[in-house]
């Protein structure tokens, strides 16, 4: 099924990054584990990330996917993807805008857009160690997806409104080669908040290949009927560096 919200967000990423390929940095992960016997499983995900940095504009963007599923039938499905630009005012301080979309067939929410602004500042920003926190404001657009018994999906009610959001963001060089990562988020609604928590140990082999062991963490404070709250995906990815 073609995604109609994710082709309008992905010109909006590019449109607004001005995109070109001097200057960017990215890197490409997939991970594919698959079992047979008793029981036929198999899951797989990916994800890319390009990045470009200047003296006072930088973007960010990030794609992911994840799928799995036992005996032919599904189990997990989604596909993220998100922009961010940064524009600093000093060496610490800097203003953020974003556009974020998550479609996960199992989280009980259609497809989720949402775009945000705030401010943000770097607490440490040492040669082995960068945590930036931010706090802005933004809009969610989604609603409750409602799957009768004959498999007719029906939206229920909207949850689309204003949010406080907050992020942060944390990369520490462990080891010459071992780098540990952590990105949060939260928007904060009245009828429903979304969080979102991405841990990962990175340990690079060469200049070329790492391994990343991750686990990422979403949470609905109010998710839909027949929905659990929190999802949890664990993952370990070969990933390739495109520098």
């Amino acid at each position: 099924m073609i995604k109609k919200t994710l082709p309008a967000l992905l010109v909006a990423m590019l449109a607004a990054s001005n995109v070109s390929a001097e200057g960017w940095k990215g890197q490409g992960e997939a991970g594919l584990i698959k079992a047979s016997g008793n029981t036929e499983s198999e899951n797989i995900n990916a994800g890319l990330n390009f990045k470009k940095e200047g003296d006072v504009i930088t973007h960010e963007i990030d794609f992911s996917t994840y799928k799995a599923s036992t005996d032919s039938v599904d189990s997990a499905d989604s596909l993220a993807a998100s922009y961010t630009l940064k524009y600093k005012f000093t060496e610490r301080s800097f203003a953020f805008g974003s556009l974020s979309y998550l479609d996960d067939d199992f989280d009980g929410f259609t497809e989720q857009t949402s775009a945000a602004i705030g401010y943000g500042y770097s607490v440490i920003d040492t040669e082995p160690t960068k945590w930036d926190l931010g706090i802005g404001v933004g809009y969610r657009d989604t609603s409750e997806l409602i799957k009768l018994e004959d498999g007719t999906e029906l939206e229920g009610m909207d949850l689309s409104g204003a949010t406080l959001v907050l992020l942060s963001d944390y990369a520490s060089q462990l080891t010459e080669n071992t780098q540990l990562v952590d990105k949060f988020r939260a928007e904060i609604g009245s009828d429903n908040s979304f969080i979102e928590n991405d841990l990962a140990l990175v340990v690079s082999m060469n200049e070329k290949f790492a391994l990343k062991a991750g686990i990422l963490v979403r949470h609905n404070t109010d998710p839909a009927p027949g929905a659990d709250d929190t999802d949890t995906i664990t993952s370990l990815n070969l990933v390739y560096n495109f520098n």
